[in-house]
């Protein structure tokens, strides 16, 4: 059972690492960076380099399948809500091609004061990624070292890997 922190009113899960110590971590492990604007990685996008932002998530996913193509490692930061989006992506480019790529998912929806559409996500997030077949690994119980542990997995054996992020895990207060 995780003990969760309160931030004000609200209920949040432990935070895992600095900001700093994260975008560290990510930099040292993947060299393209693409994300859908999310309030879970506010203030982690701005600290990663060249961070590119997209509307949706499979058009961030087709972007970062090119750049893999072209010898990039990339990781995508998105939202669990965009993950139904992405099945088309996944099987008809990743897994076709046999590319492996990183998504580090915010999955919101966990906590009771989120909102109503979040909190739907928050109980189906687990099960679409498994629907979806992606390796999935946790940053609350991995920490900063699951960023090399994925970027392994999916450049070196081909995966689809899902890192999973829990609301506060990261500094969201900035």
């Amino acid at each position: 059972m995780t003990t969760l922190r309160k931030i004000g009113e609200r209920d949040y899960f432990p935070l895992v690492a600095s900001l700093e110590e994260t975008s560290a971590a990510m930099t040292g492990a993947f060299d393209w960076f693409g994300a859908v604007p999310d309030s879970v990685f506010k203030g982690l996008l701005p600290r990663l380099p060249g961070c590119v932002l997209a509307p949706r998530e499979n058009h961030l996913l087709a972007m970062a399948f090119g750049a893999r193509l072209f010898g990039a490692k990339p990781v995508l930061l998105i939202q669990n809500s965009g993950l139904g989006l992405l099945g088309d992506c996944l099987f008809g480019l990743q897994e076709l091609y046999g590319v492996g790529t990183v998504m580090m998912v915010s999955h919101r929806g966990e906590l009771q004061w989120e909102e109503p559409q979040h909190l739907h996500w928050g109980e189906k997030t687990m099960e679409m990624l498994h629907v979806l077949g992606t390796e999935i690994l946790d940053f609350q119980l991995h920490g900063t070292a699951v960023f090399a542990m994925a970027a392994e997995q999916a450049f070196e054996r081909n995966r689809i890997v899902t890192i999973v992020a829990h609301r506060g895990n990261l500094d969201e207060t900035i």
